[in-house]
Order: structure tokens, then sequence, then C-alpha cells
């Protein structure tokens, strides 16, 4: 029969074995000896100097290439967002809302003072690829302290790392929260559930849990309730106070449920949500990373199984007690099946929390979840499109030309994690790599930054190579140098491509990541503007009409002024400026007659030429 003092001794012994499975767990993947490979001292110097780089990269002349077409839409975004406090997410745009709000408070920061300019528009993603390094160097413990350095290092250089940080578009703040649920999902995994029966023996194990779940499921009605429309400041604040107090519980009876670790499953929950508030394409990289974990799972326990075990006594043999796999010792210090399916749920609801929040534009949209969905459908149309249509092979093909060292060090360090199949994180690394390449590359709809999401785990499997190389160099001293010297001479190349990309040849669409961007010679137009705009002294109410059909960027640039119209095409007008397509010019000059004057000629981007008239008692000085 079972008593009081039975089960709390059951309940007691039950927690000293999760404990015991949490201590003798393996640290999945970890190097043996990778806290000690460096001396703290040198760990932080060499990080630092590693982020150093990578900022002075990303911020360094941050407005120095004009805003590309995407940029200018995005701009254009924000600037709705600031002055009127709403953002409408159009699935027709097909990409999530979180660069703006993560944009915002900078921008309105400074739009408050007068000083908004371009810089402002992409510290953002410039913060955002710097954090990415950082977030590569936190895989130490998966990586080594070498192997972390060399791929958070093959980050800050990579050529189209660095332009894409320097770009006001989403794919670095993808490619952050990717990295974020890998990071967090590994700490999850290492993570002991918190012993609940020793310090509350009186309540039973899942009370917390389920106390948790209710407010996570209170969190996502109540937070749905809210996105579907509020009529008056009573309801909104009695919607807010509600949401905030499930948030509050969930939170807290989480931490109490599962101890420390609960962190890391929010965070995980919370970086998923914002991958797919993010960008439509998170779908793809949610389901190879899932495909990657369960290749990595299966292929190194199938090569535990056929590797041939080390000969043992018939006496040692028998003294041997039967071990748990991995994965059993997991559920055993996450306290059960019962206790894993209450973390799910509670992750789930947080996931559809924050996608509820960013789609509603804080509830101030309540048609955005809906058209979170209709997104997928615009997307596998635009996917169709001539323009962005390439061959299969194009995306290697580009790597190879922009991102060769990180191939050849990605092929590299994936087959010696192949080879050797002791490594499940090398693994995962590897097939996330070429899964994700294989993915986009299946998909007619190709962009030069879409490829940055290969970029990432070729970077951290080429980091691995190189840690598997130095460390037999323990033995083999020329190893070790060879390890170092393939580094160094990675980096250097990188460095190269990365100055000329992003410093010299950032117009040039010679380069694979250059794709149908603004010519220097465009920003040349503005400063014209201003100058005619000055000399009239109407300033920023100077009218403008923008006749052309191509002009993205250009209400970016214009933002200031209070008289622009973009009609797209030509009509009778008496507005001081008139900006129009050079295909434009033989009917502007019969529609305009001698009224106006040809001021000068502005490259847009490759095959769109702007041409710029002024009345001509503005021309003539």
């Amino acid at each position: 029969m079972s008593t009081i003092s039975t089960r709390s001794r059951d309940r007691k012994a039950q927690a000293a074995r999760a404990q015991q499975a949490s201590a003798s767990a393996p640290t999945p993947d970890a190097p043996a000896h990778a806290a000690s490979e460096l001396p703290a001292r040198t760990w932080h110097i060499a990080c630092g100097a590693i982020l150093l780089v990578a900022a002075l990269l990303r911020v360094y002349q941050l407005a120095i290439n004009p805003l590309h077409h995407d940029e200018g839409v995005n701009g254009f975004f924000l600037l709705n967002l600031m002055h009127s406090g709403v953002y409408h997410y159009d699935p027709a745009n097909y990409h999530g809302p979180t660069l703006y709000y993560f944009a915002l408070p900078l921008t309105y920061l400074l739009e408050h003072f007068h000083q908004l300019d371009t810089w402002a528009l992409r510290a953002v993603t410039a913060a955002f690829g710097v954090g990415l390094v950082w977030l590569t160097l936190r895989l130490r413990r998966w990586l080594g302290a070498i192997g972390a350095l060399a791929a958070a290092a093959l980050l800050a250089v990579s050529p189209g790392m660095v332009y894409n940080s320097r770009y006001f578009i989403h794919e670095i703040l993808f490619l952050f929260f990717t990295l974020g649920i890998v990071l967090a999902a590994l700490r999850f995994y290492e993570g002991a559930a918190q012993p609940q029966t020793l310090t509350r023996p009186h309540l039973n194990d899942h009370t917390t849990g389920l106390v948790a779940a209710c407010a996570a499921g209170a969190l996502v009605c109540v937070t749905y309730a809210a996105t579907r429309g509020i009529d008056s400041p009573t309801k909104f604040w009695a919607l807010l106070t509600l949401i905030l107090a499930a948030l509050v519980i969930t939170v807290g009876a989480l931490w109490a449920y599962d101890g420390p670790r609960a962190s890391y499953l929010l965070l995980a929950a919370v970086s998923t949500g914002l991958l797919f508030a993010t960008k439509e394409t998170a779908f793809i990289s949610l389901v190879t990373l899932i495909l990657a974990v369960l290749i990595a799972w299966a292929y190194v326990g199938l090569a535990k199984l056929l590797r041939k075990p080390p000969k043992q006594s018939k006496k040692r043999r028998a003294a041997q007690e039967p071990q748990t796999t991995e994965w059993q010792q997991f559920i055993a210090r996450s306290g059960g099946w019962g206790h894993l399916a209450l973390l799910v749920f509670i992750a789930l609801a947080v996931f559809l929390f924050v996608n509820l929040i960013y789609y509603s534009s804080f509830f101030t949209n309540p048609k955005g979840t809906s058209d979170a969905l209709e997104a997928y459908n615009i997307w596998s149309k635009t996917g169709q499109s001539d323009f962005h249509r390439h061959e299969f092979h194009t995306y290697l093909v580009w790597l190879w030309q922009e991102e060769a060292p990180l191939l050849i060090l990605g092929a590299f360090g994936t087959a010696v994690a192949v080879l050797r199949a002791r490594s499940r994180f090398a693994i995962f690394a590897g097939a996330w790599a070429y899964g994700i390449l294989l993915a986009y590359s299946l998909v007619p709809y190709k962009t030069p930054w879409l490829q940055l999401n290969a970029v990432l785990p070729l970077a951290i499997i080429g980091g691995r190579g190189i840690e598997w190389l130095y460390r037999r160099g323990v033995r083999r001293l020329y190893l070790r140098w060879l390890a170092l010297a393939l580094l160094a001479a990675a980096l250097g190349v990188n460095l190269y491509q990365t100055y000329q990309l992003n410093f010299v040849h950032y117009d040039d669409d010679r380069y694979i990541y250059v794709y149908a961007h603004s010519t220097r010679g465009y920003l040349q137009l503005f400063d014209q503007i201003a100058a005619l705009a000055r000399r009239a002294g109407t300033n920023f109410d100077t009218q403008i009409n923008v006749a052309s059909p191509d002009y993205w960027p250009m209400p970016w640039y214009l933002r200031d002024y209070k008289h622009v119209g973009y009609l797209g095409h030509l009509a009778p007008t008496s507005d001081a400026l008139i900006i129009i397509n050079v295909n434009q010019r033989a009917e502007a000059e019969t529609l305009l007659g001698a009224q106006y004057q040809e001021v000068g000629t502005y490259p847009l981007r490759p095959g769109v030429t702007l041409l710029l008239y002024a009345r001509r008692d503005l021309a003539t000085p």
C-alpha cells in the first residue's frame, strides 16, 4: 500500500534520478576540452577584435551606397508608421513587419530631432549583422574555441553578410532569428527541469505546468480577441490588462515548473515567432532545421551501431549496466513525456502570441493576421517571376564567385563530420547548410540575398572543420599551422572581396550582390533638386512632379519636401520641377515646350535613366 511517506520517498528518488541524468548526460557534441583551449583573456580579446571588425565593416560610410528599390519601399512603410502610428501589413509585399518595428525607436527619435538620415535607416540591420556574429561566438560549446572564433570571423568579413547588413531589408534579421532558434534549442536540450518534488512535495508535479499552460492558452485567446478590433479605450485597456496578466503568469509559472531552462524555451519560441513575422520563407528554414536534426540524430546513431565496440573481458561486460540513450536521458532530465507535452503547448502559444502581435500591428490592423496566410499564396506566384527566375545551380555559381572560401571550408567541415560520424551538431550544421541550399535551389525564384541562408551554416560548419584540423595539431604541429593558414587565407580573400564590393564597386552590377541596384550618380539628382529649391527660395515647399513610372527609392530622398506628386506619367503642369524617364523625352519636349528646360541626366539603375526639368526661370541663374 502506498503511504504519504513512501510517495514522498518516491518523489525524492525520482527527482534524484532526474538530477543524476542531467549531471551524467553528455553536453551535446561539446568538445571535451573546449573551455580550456584558450585562456579567458585571449578568448575575450579575440571575440572583441572580431566584433569590432564586424561593426566597423557594417557602419563605416553606411550611407555611401544609394538606397535600393526595395529599401525605398521599406523606408516608405517605416515613414508611414512613424507619422501615422499605424502599419498595415500588405501580403502583396510578402514580407513581415518586424523590420519596421525594430527600426522604429531609433528613427522616430532622430526624426523628432530632425536628424533622420539614410545611416539611421540602415543602423538596425547593421546592428543585427553584428549580433549575428555575436550569436555565432555563443556556439563555442559545440564548435570549440577556435571553431567558434573561425566561424564568427568568416561571417564578420563575408562579402554578402556585410553588404546586406548595410541594406535596409529583412534578410539579416531573418538570419539572426534563425540562429537564435538553434542556439536557444541547444541550451534548452542541455538544461534540466526544475526538481519540483524536492522543493514542493505537497504539490503535484504538473500543477505549475498546468497553470502555465492555461495562462498561455488564455494569452493567445485574449490576444486574438484584441486583434479582431478594439472600438473603445475602455475595451483596449481591459484587454491589455488581461494580456499582460496572462503573460506574467505564463512566464512565472513556466519558470517555477521548468527552472532556469525555461528562459531558453521562451527564447526559442519568441525567435520562431519573429522568424515567421519577418519573412514568408520561414517555413523553409524551419522545415530544413527539423530535417537536419533528424538526419544528424539518425546518422550518428546508425554509425554508433555499426562501429565495432572495443574488446572487453567477459567479467567487465557482465558488470556493466545497460546504458540509456541520449534521448532517454533528455526525457528523464526533463521530467518525462507529460512535462515535455506541456512545454510544447506553452511554446506554441508563445509563438502564436508573437505573430498575432506583429501581424495585427499591435492591435491596429485586424486584417493583418489573415493576410499573413494570404502572403504564401502571393509569394508562390511571385516565385514564378521571369525576372527572378534562374537555373537550379545558380546559387552554387554565385557562392563560388562571391563566397568561395566559405563554400570550400563548408564542404571540408561537412566531409569531416560525415566521415567521423561522431558529432550530431556537426552533422546537423552540414545538413542545414546543404539542405537549405538545396531547398532554395529547387525554387525558381532566386535572389542573391536568399543565398545568405546557406552562407550562415556554411560558416558554422567551416569553423568546425578548422577546429578539427587545429586539434589534430596537438600531435602533429604542422596541422595546427595548416588550420591557421587556411583560416587566414579564407579571411584574407573575403576581406578583400568585402572591401571591393562594399566600398568601391557597391553599385556595379557585375558583382552578384549588386542586384538591380541604384547607381551612385542617382544621388546627384537630389543635390541638384536642393540647389534649385534654394535658388527658388521655396526650399521644402518646392513643387515637384515625378512623371517617371520608375522612381523608387525617390520617396525616401524627397521625404522632407511637402509638395511631391508621383503621377507616373506626363500631364500639363506648372510645378517648379519635373522628373521624367529618358524614354519620355520626346513627349516632354512636345508637352512642356519652351516653358521648361532640361537640367541634367541621372542614372537610376541599369536600364533606367531619369531627366530633371526645371521651369526656365529657375533653370537660368
